[in-house]
């Protein structure tokens, strides 16, 4: 009898990252739990190094008052027991997280941000809506407030119903067909500034991750104790609607998600300028080409910093040095 043929693998695409699992493995099966979108702590000393940020599919650094950032880290692929500090909701995270659906965790927030993020289409988990339910704990190790703790396994496990995100960016089979990948300018780092923060992204050895230091120093994860790494850096240039300035809102600035806007997308070492567009809360961020092609990310992690427009946000971007040809000898 001739031999029986092995099946071909049968892949499942991860959506937040592009990566591709074969569809028997734990990893393929994780993609079947929902998202879980958590606000997390980045304004200080106090609460860095945080925990989990290297876990990640995809993570917004956004603009708070005083100019400082806070970030919403995306865990879907890989969701740790131990995520944070967690803080706070604000005004723009719910045109950020709703496209992801899923869970959104946070601690503590002005009535009015709560309202809006109870409107939108996610399942809210808070310090106050967890209690006793064992997702959320307090470290001892750290200061309140920069000492809350998830546990985004837990919080995903325990909730079945809920739907996995859909994909939110496009991907190339791998850095090679990224749009910046296979057309991109060489980029040794690039730096985006803040009024109080800045973030500096610099290429790895080979390339293929962009490594962040954070306010001149480096940032590192709690857990793994790396270095924090993304595949892809998003920037996207936004406006901020400055409405909640009336006091009872403690001067909030929020960063419009609804809009569109220039962007530079930066993969494997290499950098295009696009255009980044969000039709409707729901709706996920499309980027698009200067020839108006989708711009495809390199399989892997993303972060996406959410600049304001100048003069409050600023990109510096140092470009690799082009090496001259030499000149051929003479012929003899």
């Amino acid at each position: 009898a001739l031999p029986t043929q092995a099946p071909e693998p049968v892949y499942v695409t991860a959506p937040l990252t592009g990566v591709q699992y074969e569809d028997t493995t734990p990893e393929a099966l994780q993609l079947k739990k929902p998202s879980v979108a958590c606000k997390i702590d980045n304004g200080s000393e106090a609460p860095r190094p945080q925990s989990g940020l290297n876990s990640t599919d995809i993570v917004f650094d956004e603009m708070v008052e005083g100019g400082l950032t806070r970030l919403v880290a995306i865990w879907h692929s890989t969701q740790p027991d131990a995520i944070g500090p967690v803080r706070s909701i604000r005004p723009m995270d719910p045109d950020i997280v709703s496209p992801f659906g899923g869970i959104v965790c946070f601690s503590g927030g002005q009535q009015v941000f709560v309202n809006m993020i109870n409107e939108a289409p996610v399942f809210v988990a808070s310090e106050t809506t967890e209690q006793d339910k064992g997702t959320f704990s307090r470290a001892s190790d750290r200061i309140a407030p920069h000492n809350v703790v998830v546990n985004v396994l837990k919080l995903a496990t325990d909730h079945p119903e809920l739907t996995p995100p859909a994909p939110q960016f496009q991907f190339g089979k791998d850095v090679q067909t990224s749009s910046a990948g296979a057309a991109g300018e060489a980029v040794t780092k690039f730096e985006v500034k803040f009024p109080q923060a800045s973030a500096l992204w610099s290429a790895s050895a080979d390339g293929s991750k962009w490594l962040r230091t954070q306010d001149g120093q480096p940032l590192m994860d709690k857990l793994d104790g790396a270095q924090i790494a993304a595949t892809n850096i998003v920037v996207m240039q936004v406006r901020i609607d400055r409405s909640y300035l009336d006091k009872r809102y403690g001067n909030i600035p929020k960063t419009v998600m609804v809009d569109t806007g220039k962007a530079w997308v930066f993969s494997g070492g290499k950098m295009i300028e696009a255009t980044w567009s969000k039709a409707s809360a729901t709706s996920p961020i499309v980027l698009t080409d200067t020839a108006g092609s989708p711009v495809l990310l390199a399989p892997g992690n993303t972060w996406v910093e959410l600049m304001p427009v100048a003069p409050e946000g600023k990109l510096s971007i140092t470009k690799a040095p082009v090496s001259s040809p030499s000149p051929s000898p003479s012929a003899k």
